[in-house]
């Protein structure tokens, strides 16, 4: 019970944080029908299902979306009232505004709390997983599978890598504590996606890689013109993207021992 109250709590917080964006005063709009997304998406559905197995392609879908919304609501917070969520049907989707953050401040809480809203559910779900267990088997192991998917996925998200969350996070970090050496670590971490993706075989993660790196050339004309972090700020936010990672780390530690 003590796990389950913990988890209400962090569910609490969450809300908490995220409560000036958690609801658009847009209101929801569905523009047409993405039909090449819509392929991609059964083709991901499908793909994780077969792999995985079936729950933990339902898991990673739920996930993605949960993941996508925490960017979308810490927009809103920081004043994108056009935030919105372009949804890709059955896989997920993207955070999208017409305008970049206007400070370091304001990218580095959009970016972590894409990862930083999953932790809430996937601590509510470990939970759950053990309480229901006596009364339904089989709800209590698709609560621990979307548990383990979601640590995994977004304790990947949040490496060190260009142009992962985590290198956004680990980018504005260094240009806080060592400004000089922003680009030629930003690169670096472009570059050692890249050889993650040679080591893993992985062509998908290797394209990902290649236009993470052609899009850091445009991204920077726009950095010089965003207000930095002062040395605080900067030591909170180290905290908090150490804290999710390893959190994340913590609650994908089975799969990830599993698969890699």
């Amino acid at each position: 019970m003590f796990v389950l109250f913990a988890a209400i709590v962090l569910c609490t917080l969450m809300l908490y944080t995220l409560r000036g964006g958690m609801v658009s005063n847009r209101g929801l709009t569905v523009v047409g029908m993405d039909i090449q997304g819509l392929g991609m998406g059964v083709l991901a559905f499908v793909a994780a299902a077969w792999y995985f197995g079936p729950l933990y392609g339902v898991a990673i879908v739920l996930s993605v979306m949960i993941h996508e919304f925490g960017h979308v609501a810490a927009y809103r917070i920081a004043g994108h009232d056009d935030a919105r969520f372009r949804l890709i049907p059955l896989m997920g989707g993207v955070a999208i505004s017409d305008r970049a953050p206007e400070t370091q401040a304001h990218d580095f809480f959009i970016t972590l709390m894409g990862p930083g809203i999953c932790l809430a559910p996937m601590a509510l779900a470990y939970a759950l997983s053990e309480v229901i267990t006596p009364y339904s088997a089989e709800a209590a192991h698709f609560l621990w599978v979307f548990a383990i998917v979601t640590g995994a996925l977004n304790f990947f998200n949040l490496l060190p890598f260009w142009p992962l969350d985590g290198g956004r996070c680990v980018r504005i970090l260094i240009d806080t504590f060592a400004p000089g050496a922003t680009n030629f670590v930003t690169l670096g971490m472009s570059a050692a996606l890249a050889a993650a993706a040679v080591a893993m075989h992985s062509m998908a993660l290797f394209f990902f890689a290649i236009l993470g790196a052609q899009s850091l050339f445009s991204w920077s004309e726009a950095w010089v013109h965003r207000t930095p972090l002062t040395k605080p700020q900067g030591v909170l936010a180290l905290a908090a993207y150490l804290f999710t990672a390893g959190a994340h780390f913590w609650g994908g530690l089975t799969m990830l021992m599993r698969y890699l």
